[in-house]
């Protein structure tokens, strides 16, 4: 299990984009995406209980996704990740306006 959580915690972070992305063995792991892995393995287990639920129900409705749905969620990420910090900023504030209902 806790393999698993690094692992995911790997994909979230390093996965290649689109179709790439998959769960592979640990020795196919580079030495910086094992230690990669292994950071975000502690600062996961240095998380409050309830936030580690959180992430967990968030993974599991993931994975029960079909395909096409995951793979929109995951072209959105990367389309996030490109975003330049001031772009993100104002993304992250338009989101809040729109979640306050603030539009």
């Amino acid at each position: 299990m806790r393999l698993v959580i690094a692992m995911m915690l790997l994909m979230a972070t390093a996965a290649p984009s689109g179709a790439q992305r998959f769960v592979r063995d640990w020795n196919q792991l580079s030495p910086e995406e094992q230690q990669r892995a292994w950071d975000n393995y502690r600062r996961y287990q240095q998380m409050p209980q309830q936030r580690r639920d959180t992430i967990e129900n968030r993974f599991q409705r993931f994975q029960s996704m079909p395909p096409q749905e995951q793979q929109r969620l995951r072209q959105n990420y990367d389309m996030y990740r490109n975003q330049n910090p001031a772009q993100r900023q104002q993304f992250n504030e338009q989101y809040r306006r729109w979640r306050s209902g603030r539009h």
